[in-house]
């Protein structure tokens, strides 16, 4: 009743906000109550699980030894270990402790999947006005108003790809009929690698908001000057919504792991197990399959366009963002997210299950929203921006890669069927 309580405060406030800020504020106690309740929950039903087993092991010894009091000696002649009473609570042997598999919270999890995807996609779009702006840092202008409009869209481009995997994370979980975490893990081949990767990039995106200062500083600036530099309670907004749709996807993935695996210990070393595998099958099973082709060139530009925004320097690490200093280092982080995505699309493509589950369809319609919105806002900065190419200096040193940028990414909107 409490937590009903709060939601329909928080959802009567959504109605009226008046700001950007007081937006933030509401999705982010959403966001933070939905996970305080997923955890309260499976905390309850696990203790509550372990009470009953603990109970009905105490008990045994006592009713197995009244049973064999009232037997008489025909029945104890063929007494057999079925009159022992069994717990009926699944367990697991985690550090020598029985932990109960509960029942996972499937219809919780589809609204913090939802919160954590809204609140992922408004402070990315925070960070694109905020940073992509005159005065960023005082005194440095936009040449028209037509460059930072263009500059936003290419960058909201990567509000496609998260708001899809987040939206494949809940359609997995509506569909499901799971009776513990680990079926629900196994539901799907791509639940445990999505939840994985947006653990990933809500690190990422909090360590970026942290040192926006240091990642944006702009070289040779005396005093030293940078793009971007978040304080105060906008940062503690923006890290708050990244670090909980990260701690969300990491807590999903944790529980959800296969029994032997459930030891922290072990997690780096599946892991790692988990990307080489990965790595070393990026290529089509068969390569007359034009889709299992398409998403294993997709899979490999995005790795690429990550590594070169990741450790190149100036200019090429400004494809394929061409955003400059501003963003550069943080677009990153969402084709990583594209990379994960893709890879998913051609193991589907392979098994059969693109065009039939549902979830698939939301990672593909998310890659093919990325493709759209970023070549639509390339088309318009060189169409109908009149600071083209005079004040795209960064990008006019690479015209080759940003030219194999561009085609790269047209591969996105090629159709799923053969």
């Amino acid at each position: 009743n409490i937590v009903a309580n709060y939601y329909c405060q928080y959802i009567s406030a959504l109605r009226s906000f008046s700001s950007l800020a007081d937006y933030q504020i509401i999705m982010m106690r959403i966001l933070l109550l939905t996970l305080a309740y997923i955890v309260a929950t499976c905390n309850a039903a696990a203790a509550a699980q372990m009470s009953v087993g603990l109970r009905q092991r105490m008990l045994t010894p006592i009713v197995v030894g009244v049973r064999r009091a009232t037997m008489n000696s025909s029945q104890q002649r063929y007494a057999t270990k079925s009159d022992l009473i069994q717990p009926s609570v699944t367990s697991v042997s985690r550090g020598g402790t029985a932990i109960c598999d509960s029942k996972p919270p499937v219809k919780l999890l589809q609204w913090a999947y939802a919160a954590a995807g809204m609140a992922t996609t408004a402070g990315w779009g925070t960070m694109a006005y905020t940073t992509i702006r005159d005065n960023q840092p005082a005194g440095a202008m936009m040449p028209c108003w037509q460059h930072p409009v263009f500059a936003r869209i290419g960058a909201m481009s990567a509000a496609s790809l998260i708001l899809g995997s987040f939206a494949s994370l809940a359609a997995t979980c509506c569909e499901s009929d799971a009776e513990s975490w680990e079926e629900l893990g196994d539901s799907s081949p791509s639940f445990r690698r999505q939840n994985l990767a947006l653990a990933t990039t809500g690190v990422a995106s909090s360590l970026w908001v942290r040192f926006a200062d240091v990642v944006t500083k702009i070289p040779g600036s005396n005093p030293v000057a940078s793009h971007q530099s978040y304080s105060g309670i906008m940062q503690s907004r923006l890290i708050g919504a990244y670090g909980s749709a990260g701690l969300l996807g990491a807590l999903v993935w944790a529980r959800c792991l296969p029994e032997d695996s459930r030891n922290p210990l072990t997690w780096p070393k599946r892991i790692g197990d988990g990307v080489s595998k990965a790595i070393v099958s990026i290529a089509p099973k068969d390569v007359n399959d034009p889709v299992q082709v398409k998403y294993a060139l997709i899979t490999t530009s995005m790795l690429i366009f990550t590594g070169m925004q990741t450790v190149c320097n100036m200019p090429v690490s400004v494809i394929p963002s061409w955003t400059s200093r501003r963003l550069s280092r943080a677009f990153p982080i969402y084709t990583f997210l594209g990379a994960v995505t893709a890879f998913d699309l051609k193991e589907a493509t392979e098994n059969g299950r693109i065009l039939v589950d549902k979830n698939y369809r939301y990672l593909s319609s998310g890659i093919k929203g990325f493709g759209a919105l970023y070549l639509g806002a390339r088309a318009g900065a060189i169409c109908f921006d009149p600071s083209f190419p005079e004040h795209f200096g960064m990008v006019n040193q690479v015209p080759g890669l940003a030219v194999a940028a561009m085609l790269m990414v047209g591969l996105t909107l090629r159709s799923d069927e053969r």
